[in-house]
């Protein structure tokens, strides 16, 4: 087991269970402790009651999506928290997708399929380069 993200808390957000658990499991093999919801409304109420260290959230999220997500956590990291890193983890595979994600607030982009390894390294990198993990 790896543990590049140890005693990190992670906050899954995918309407997808399959996708959930998938990244539930490749999270918690790398230490991490992960939270998981499959709307927006339950990943928000998750976020406020014990903020993650990080965030990993579909765009498509069934009736709304990961951007009404970011608004909030960007909002709320303003007026309380200071920064949460939140990856995307998304089907939309074109240059626009990834850069309307990145300018609404997202620090990384990851294309479905993924590979783990990429998704826990991404989330190792981002908790680094935001001071919550030591180098």
């Amino acid at each position: 087991m790896s543990t590049l993200l140890k005693d990190r808390t992670i906050l899954v957000v995918d309407d997808d269970a399959d996708t959930r658990e998938l990244l539930r499991f490749v999270l918690q093999e790398s230490g991490a402790h992960v939270v998981a919801a499959g709307s927006v409304d339950a990943a928000f109420g998750t976020y406020r009651q014990a903020p993650p260290h990080a965030v990993i959230a579909d765009i498509r999220l069934g009736k709304s999506d990961g951007y009404a997500l970011i608004k909030a956590i960007r909002e709320t990291d303003a007026e309380y928290r200071g920064f949460t890193p939140v990856v995307a983890v998304t089907g939309f595979a074109s240059t626009d997708d990834e850069e309307r994600a990145m300018a609404a607030g997202f620090n990384a982009y990851i294309t479905k399929p993924f590979d783990p390894a990429q998704v826990v390294t991404t989330l190792a990198q981002l908790l680094r380069s935001s001071g919550d993990m030591a180098a």
